[in-house]
């Protein structure tokens, strides 16, 4: 069933039952208020962003959890703290270190979002997703702690537009784009380290394009000389003398390739409220450290309940993350029409009788 519904732009929010007085719901609905869309995450689906409260994260507890930097860019809270960047130019190559809102008070010069242009609305966003244990975010449900990718349908981050996760990295992982804006170049963007450490606690994050330059046109030299029209020399009319007949030139097999030793498995984990699946971990996993030290030991390692979740993976950083699927946009509501979620897959709902409630409002 439903637990609220809300209007886009508007003061008018609805609640069923004890979701009034719930915090991650309560937050949810006033976002699309705010003019905020949902938040979709890596499986594709319309909020499943649990690193932001427009992906629900918090349907049926209280919660400490605020927007993802796509949504923190579009309510302008953080105008001193948000910049854009172009990576569409060859050769573009930029260094940022980044603050989490967390911390954005005592930030200095460090910007809290990154809009990377793309030309065409879709823009992806940048921040850090910082979980300090007194922070807004401290009850983070995905990601604490780490750089995460945002895109949006459209808009560039100025509207209304479902959002989608992308990527959550850890300190020395990457994610590519390949034909970024449609310009048939790769952009990069690593988590070159991560610090929290100190106060505040920062990501360093290298965005590159790595496109090589056009092929060089074709030489315009003229064609070459013709050959000379002089007759040949007549060849000797002395039959040739027959040259020896050499030993054939013994064949041998070719040598086997040497066989490489097998690499040793390695445990990884995350931290986390639920199991995630074993390839899960072994993508976005960490080697032991900090809180989960001791393997497959399920012990505490955050707010909110979270334990360390554990898996044998292959040797190295483990297999690559696959490319999340494409969301394709969902439609804009109309003026005066509710946000759907909860059930509807964030369709507007129209005319709407389902439950008793009155026609005209969405379900939810």
């Amino acid at each position: 069933g439903w637990a609220a519904y809300a209007y886009v732009n508007s003061w008018n929010s609805v609640y069923q039952g004890v979701y009034y007085k719930r915090p991650g719901v309560l937050l949810h609905e006033i976002g699309h208020n705010f003019g905020l869309a949902h938040s979709g995450g890596l499986d594709g689906a319309t909020y499943t962003d649990h690193t932001c409260t427009m992906g629900n994260p918090h349907y049926s507890d209280d919660g400490f959890q605020c927007f993802n930097p796509a949504k923190n860019f579009q309510l302008n809270w953080y105008n001193d703290a948000k910049i854009t960047e172009d990576p569409r130019i060859q050769g573009y190559s930029n260094t940022l270190t980044l603050v989490g809102i967390d911390e954005y008070d005592i930030r200095g010069d460090s910007p809290v979002t990154v809009r990377l242009e793309t030309g065409g609305g879709a823009d992806y966003f940048v921040g850090f997703n910082r979980a300090s244990a007194t922070g807004p975010n401290r009850m983070n449900d995905e990601g604490d702690n780490q750089v995460t990718i945002i895109q949006v349908a459209g808009g560039s981050g100025e509207g209304y537009s479902q959002s989608s996760l992308k990527a959550k990295l850890s300190q020395g992982q990457s994610y590519a784009i390949t034909n970024y804006g449609g310009t048939t170049q790769t952009v990069t963007i690593t988590a070159t380290s991560i610090d929290i450490s100190t106060t505040p606690g920062t990501a360093v994050v290298r965005i590159t394009n790595g496109s090589t330059p056009s092929p060089t046109n074709a030489p315009t030299n003229p064609p070459p000389t013709n050959a000379p029209t002089n007759p040949p020399t007549n060849v000797p009319t002395s039959p040739p003398t027959p040259a020896p007949t050499n030993a054939p030139v013994p064949t041998f097999p070719p040598s086997p390739a040497p066989t490489r030793a097998p690499v040793a498995d390695v445990s990884k984990y995350v931290c986390t409220k639920w199991q995630p699946a074993d390839p899960t971990i072994c993508a976005e996993g960490s080697l032991a450290g900090g809180s989960c030290t001791i393997e497959n030991l399920g012990s505490s390692c955050g707010n909110g309940g979270k334990v360390c979740w554990w898996a044998s993976c292959p040797g190295g950083d483990g297999p690559p993350s696959p490319s999340p699927p494409t969301t394709p946009p969902p439609p804009s509501p109309p003026t005066g029409c509710p946000a759907c979620a909860y059930g509807d897959n964030g369709v507007c709902c129209g005319t709407c009788v389902d439950s008793g409630k009155p026609s005209g409002r969405g379900c939810f």
